[in-house]
């Protein structure tokens, strides 16, 4: 048996109404369900951050060692300081201090560069966007090292 010209008429009248109820519903809940996009600046890293690192310094003769750890202010304004302790191939050398000056993105990417005992390091850096805590890696040549700041209070 052949549908008739109103049931047809129906069909389409009940799948217009069935795609207009799902786009009238289904948009606010993709709408509602995505999230904003992180935005970060220097004021995110604000606060005193724990921290160590290790990792391994490559030359022509070969490779060495190290490990660090730590403690680091921010101040939100690009600036910091703090103090590290550290081991090169099992020697120990105790708390020295540091400053740091750092620029963070939109995106909750950066840079920061320690200047300790004269000798600048710099590395890429990548932030929790409340700021609570980041990750790094070193960029200078002849260095493979990396880790984890934590931040302990505000």
């Amino acid at each position: 048996m052949l549908p008739t010209r109103s049931r047809v008429r129906k069909l389409h009248v009940a799948i217009a109404l069935g795609i207009g109820a799902l786009a009238a519903t289904g948009a606010p809940l993709l709408t509602a369900s995505a999230a904003p996009a992180p935005s970060c600046s220097n004021a995110t890293l604000r606060g005193t951050y724990t921290f160590s690192e290790d990792g391994w310094t490559v030359s022509g003769t070969g490779t060495t060692p190290f490990a660090f750890a730590g403690v680091q202010t921010y101040n939100g304004n690009g600036t910091g300081a703090g103090i590290v302790s550290s081991s090169f191939n099992g020697v120990i050398t105790p708390a020295t201090a540091n400053t740091a000056t750092y620029q963070v993105d939109a995106d909750c990417t950066g840079t920061v560069a320690y200047t300790n005992s004269g000798v600048t390091s710099h590395f890429d850096i990548y932030l929790d966007p409340k700021g609570d805590s980041f990750t790094f890696i070193e960029t200078d040549p002849g260095s493979v090292s990396a880790g984890v700041e934590t931040r302990v209070s505000k």
